[in-house]
């Protein structure tokens, strides 16, 4: 695994706008989102052995993750699964609903569509999960336009200063891969029948596009005659403040209803599960929308049972689960931040990354040791619901970017890679994609004159 320095393309931002969804963000030479907005781009290049590697660790990890699952909702001894689930800060209104979630077989599972592993790919070739992106997978969109840009370069570049090496390839599996499950959703929910509402928050760009790129591939690559809309959050307004299309809703029965009154069958959502019981509370409507859910015949994408997975309180339930086991060597040791074990004093003691158990985007998330933060990011708001202590990995540098290797698997199969990279040790929102190739031709860093 090394930094491969490649040309700024003379197009490059005509072609993003061309090419990609998330047109607008990728492009900004401001913001500094695609790596071409940079003074040096530059690209990571894995060998085929270490593409390998990540690909096996991925599976491995999600069977990991059906493991834990199906220990977390077994009852050795009444009310452990009612533990665990209040260990999680998940309000207790959802808990037989989410019980159900998993559990769920007639007339059809609770199916997902795709999860996200956030890795340390070390330099001596340990991978390690950072966190589980399992409820709110963004930055499909960045994952195709990655294969975009190296479809490009390789056809018009390779006679520039950096070419790329003659045995280039992507590990990017991503868009045939999201479309083989959307078959499997399409048919096991009967989307022809139904439809499917696409649900984003109109304040956040990148929901709307992973919304649209979404759709796009369920209707070239699946069936063009299923019927899909974008429902939005609070509802969507023009310049003047004025409501031009009414935000989700949820009738008396607990169904959810779009802008025109029309009960939702199937949804999918970018938005926090968490987040979305936080709102029915304040609209008092949480009984209605629990019954609902747990009934089960309104379909959602992620499932409940995600809820889970995405609480960073579960990777300290994995740890105590699989420290002896053979994930061991994938997993980083952590613990909640109350727990006064031995193992766990140690760790505060020492160097670790501390993290709310809801926060995302390295909210409220610091890097400490037992006397002082070392670096911290802003909390907005998270943290009251507790945190988890995490074994300190240092991630891979280039060009003074920090960088981790986001990880698709899509019904138990790895998907493909995404890089982000931050100045910071602790990756925030909108820091930086970085592009990777595969090859065996020579590790290497061309010169620049």
């Amino acid at each position: 695994m090394q930094p491969l320095k490649v040309v700024r393309r003379r197009n490059w931002q005509r072609h993003i706008q061309e090419n990609a969804y998330q047109s607008d963000v990728l492009s900004d030479a401001q913001q500094k989102y695609w790596i071409e907005a940079l003074p040096q781009p530059f690209a990571i290049q894995f060998d085929t052995r270490e593409e390998t590697a990540i690909a096996g660790a991925t599976e491995q990890l999600w069977q990991m993750c059906v493991e834990f699952l199906d220990w977390f909702f077994t009852e050795r001894h009444p009310g452990d699964v009612d533990q665990r689930l209040a260990t999680l800060k998940i309000r207790p209104e959802y808990w037989q609903a989410i019980k159900t979630s998993w559990d769920r077989t007639d007339p059809v599972e609770d199916l997902s569509l795709c999860t996200r592993f956030d890795l340390v790919v070390t330099e001596d070739g340990q991978i390690k999960l950072i966190e589980i992106n399992g409820e709110t997978p963004l930055l499909g969109a960045e994952t195709i336009y990655q294969w975009n840009w190296f479809v490009d370069y390789r056809r018009n570049y390779q006679n520039s200063q950096c070419p790329l090496p003659t045995d280039a390839s992507q590990f990017n599996e991503f868009w045939d891969m999201v479309a083989g499950q959307w078959r499997r959703i399409a048919e096991a929910y009967d989307l022809r029948q139904t439809g499917i509402s696409f649900l984003v928050d109109e304040n956040l760009e990148e929901d709307l596009e992973m919304a649209m790129q979404l759709i796009q591939i369920l209707q070239d690559e699946v069936d063009s005659d299923i019927y899909t809309q974008i429902v939005y959050l609070r509802g969507l307004k023009d310049e003047q403040g004025n409501e031009i299309q009414r935000g989700i809703g949820l009738d008396e029965d607990g169904y959810f209803v779009d802008h025109i009154n029309d009960r939702i069958p199937v949804l999918w959502k970018i938005y926090d599960w968490s987040d979305l019981q936080n709102d029915m509370a304040h609209a008092r409507s949480t009984h209605t929308l629990a019954h609902r859910l747990e009934v089960g015949d309104v379909k959602i994408l992620e499932p409940l049972w995600k809820q889970v997975l995405s609480n960073k309180g579960a990777m300290a339930m994995m740890w105590e689960q699989f420290k002896t086991s053979s994930y061991r060597q994938y997993l980083l040791e952590t613990y909640f931040d109350n727990d006064i074990s031995p193992a766990a004093t140690k760790l505060i003691l020492g160097m670790h990354i501390k993290k709310p158990m809801l926060g995302l985007e390295g909210v409220g998330t610091s890097i400490e040791t037992g006397v002082c933060e070392l670096e911290k990011r802003d909390a907005l708001g998270y943290g009251s619901e507790g945190f988890v202590i995490q074994e300190y990995i240092e991630l891979p540098n280039a060009f003074d970017y920090h960088y981790m290797v986001g990880s698709w698997v899509i019904n138990g199969e790895a998907a493909g890679l995404i890089i982000r990279g931050d100045t910071s040790r602790i990756t925030g929102r909108h820091c930086l994609i970085i592009p990777h190739i595969v090859s065996d031709n020579g590790l290497f860093i061309a010169e620049v004159d």
